[in-house]
C-alpha cells in the first residue's frame, strides 16, 4: 500500500535552464586543443599549371629530344668493352662507407709487402773477384711447405758470351722452418753449367720441371723431385744442348696440345731467333722462328723478352721498343734468302723446321722492352709490358684482332730493369737501388719504397711466385732478398 506522507499538494517555483541556442545569429566555435583564439580564415587559392622551362634552352627545345648522329658501331664497340667491367663490379655488392669523420687510410686495401730474408751466393771464381756480379736469374718452384715454393738462383758479371765460364753454376735452395717457426731457404745443392745463366723459368704446367738459358745459348731442363718416404731430394739434369744462335735472353713454356701432356718450351735469342722445343717422352729441338716483322727486311731485330699468350701465339719484345705478336699456326718457311731470290742469284734453299711466323705489331714503345707479362680475369686476357723508362702498357688481347688501344702509364724514374704486377693489376713493384723495392699504386699514382738492407747495387730482376706470396729481388753483387706480400682475402 502506498505511502502517502511523502507527497504535497504545494506548487513550487519552476527553475529554467535558458537555451544557448539563438536562431538568429551564428555561433563562433573555437577548437579547444589551439587555444582560446579563433582560427585563420580559410581562403581557397586557385592553382594555375607553370610551364616548366630548361634554362639553357630557352630559345627552342631541349636537345635530349633532338635527333642526334651517332656512329652506332663505335657505340657497339664501347659497350661491349665497357658492360663486362660494370658486370664485373656490381658483382662485388655495395661499397662499404667510410664515416668523413674516421681516419681512412691505404691500409684498408689489405696489401703488406715487408722483406723476409737475404740470401748470399758465394763466388766461386777466383779470377771474378773484382768484378761485381749484377746478372741474374730466378725461378720459383713448387710448394714445399708453408706455401713457401722452392727456389733457384744464378748470378754472374756482366760480360760476353764468348768469356770464359767455367765456374757458372745454378743453386737450389729450399724452404725450412727455423727455430721461431718463421720459414728460411737453406741451400740444397749447386750444380754446374756450361756458361753463365741469363735465364731461369718454371713450367707453369709442371712446376717441378724448369728450363736455364744462358750467354752462350746453351738450353738446359731440369728436373725437381721429392722422395715422400725418406724425403731425399733429387734434382737432376733432363737435357741440355748447345745452339748456334746468341745468348738466351728469356723463355716461355707453351702447351702445344691441350689433349696432351706434351709441352712447348719457346727460348728467345737476342739475334731475332726462338726456338721450339718438344718436351714429352723425348726433348728436342722442333722450329725454328725467324722474327721479320713488315717493313725491316735487311734490317738486325734484336730480341729482349718474351711470354706467351695462348696454345697458338707468343709475344716478343725488341730493343727498339716492338711488341710483336707471333701465330705457330700461320707459318712461312724460309730459307737462306728469306725465302726470296737475290739478283744473279739462284733460288734460296728453304732450310728444314725453318719459318717466319705471321706478325701482328701491338703498339710500341720508345725504347727497349723490360717486362712481358699475361695476366688473365674471368673475362679477359692482358699483356702487360714495360720499358727501360718506366712506361706501362695494359693490351687487352682478348680480341687481338679488335683490341682496344692500351692502357698508358707512366711510372716515375729511376729505369726499371724489370717489373711485377699483382694479379689484379692494382699495384706494379719494380726493385729500386740499394735493396728497396718500390711499390706503385695504378689507381691513383701513388708510390712507396719498401725495404733497408745493407746490399748495395742496382738489381736486374724480381719474380714473383705463382701463389703471389713471395718475391725475389736481386742480384746486387751476388746478393738477393726475398719479400713476403700478404694480402687479406
Amino acid at each position: 500500500m502506498m505511502n502517502l506522507d511523502r507527497f504535497t499538494m504545494i506548487s513550487n517555483e519552476v527553475v529554467e535552464f535558458r537555451s544557448t541556442y539563438f536562431p538568429e545569429e551564428k555561433p563562433t566555435l573555437v577548437d579547444s586543443s589551439i587555444g582560446t583564439d579563433p582560427p585563420a580564415p580559410k581562403v581557397d587559392v586557385e592553382i594555375t599549371a607553370t610551364e616548366r622551362k630548361d634554362i639553357g634552352t630557352q630559345t627552342g627545345g631541349s636537345p635530349r629530344h633532338m635527333a642526334a648522329n651517332c656512329d652506332e658501331g663505335k657505340l657497339s664497340n664501347w659497350l661491349r668493352r665497357v658492360y663486362p667491367l660494370v658486370e664485373e663490379e656490381l658483382s662485388f655488392g655495395i661499397t662499404e662507407v667510410c664515416d668523413m669523420y674516421d681516419e681512412c687510410d691505404d691500409s684498408s686495401d689489405g696489401f703488406t709487402v715487408r722483406m723476409h730474408q737475404e740470401l748470399k751466393l758465394q763466388n766461386t771464381d777466383p779470377a771474378d773477384t773484382s768484378r761485381k756480379r749484377n746478372m741474374g736469374a730466378a725461378a720459383w718452384l713448387s710448394v714445399l711447405t708453408r706455401n713457401a715454393p722452392i727456389l733457384v738462383l744464378a748470378s754472374s758479371s756482366h760480360h760476353e758470351a764468348w768469356c770464359d765460364h767455367i765456374f757458372a753454376s745454378i743453386t737450389v735452395f729450399t724452404p725450412r722452418r727455423d727455430s721461431y717457426g718463421s720459414v728460411q731457404w737453406v741451400e740444397l745443392c749447386s750444380n754446374p753449367v756450361k756458361a753463365c745463366i741469363e735465364s731461369l723459368e718454371t713450367n707453369p704446367f709442371n712446376k717441378d720441371m724448369f728450363a736455364g738459358g744462358t750467354v752462350s745459348g746453351d738450353v738446359y731442363i731440369w728436373h725437381y723431385e721429392l722422395n715422400l718416404r725418406n724425403e731425399q731430394n733429387s734434382f737432376s739434369e733432363l737435357f741440355s744442348e748447345t745452339t748456334d744462335f746468341g745468348k738466351v735472353v728469356d723463355m716461355a713454356w707453351i702447351r702445344l696440345n691441350p689433349l696432351t701432356k706434351d709441352f712447348g718450351l719457346l727460348s728467345c735469342h737476342s739475334d731475332g731467333i726462338v726456338l721450339l722445343w718438344k718436351v714429352g717422352k723425348h726433348i728436342g729441338k722442333d722450329k725454328i722462328f725467324r722474327i721479320t716483322p713488315q717493313g725491316t727486311s735487311g734490317k738486325a731485330i734484336i730480341l729482349t723478352r718474351i711470354s706467351t699468350i695462348s696454345n697458338s701465339e707468343f709475344v716478343v719484345g725488341t730493343v727498339d721498343g716492338g711488341i710483336l705478336l707471333c701465330s705457330l699456326t700461320q707459318l712461312i718457311p724460309i730459307g737462306a734468302s728469306d725465302g726470296g731470290e737475290r739478283s744473279g742469284s739462284s733460288p734460296a734453299v728453304v732450310k728444314r723446321n725453318h719459318f717466319a711466323p705471321t706478325i701482328i705489331e701491338l703498339k710500341s714503345h720508345s725504347f727497349a722492352v723490360t717486362t712481358l707479362l699475361k695476366k688473365e680475369n674471368a673475362r679477359q686476357k692482358f699483356l702487360v709490358s714495360c720499358d727501360i723508362t718506366g712506361e706501362v702498357f695494359f693490351h687487352d688481347i682478348t680480341d687481338v684482332i679488335n683490341s682496344a688501344p692500351p692502357i698508358i702509364i707512366k711510372m716515375p724514374l729511376p729505369f726499371k730493369n724489370r717489373i711485377a704486377c699483382t694479379d689484379d693489376m692494382r699495384f706494379i713493384l719494380s726493385p729500386n737501388n740499394d735493396g728497396m723495392l718500390e711499390i706503385y699504386r695504378i689507381d691513383d699514382g701513388s708510390q712507396e719504397n719498401v725495404g733497408e738492407s745493407k746490399l748495395r747495387g742496382k738489381p736486374s730482376l724480381i719474380r714473383a711466385s705463382s701463389n703471389g706470396k713471395w718475391i725475389i729481388t736481386g742480384p746486387y753483387d751476388g746478393g738477393f732478398i726475398i719479400y713476403f706480400v700478404e694480402r687479406e682475402e
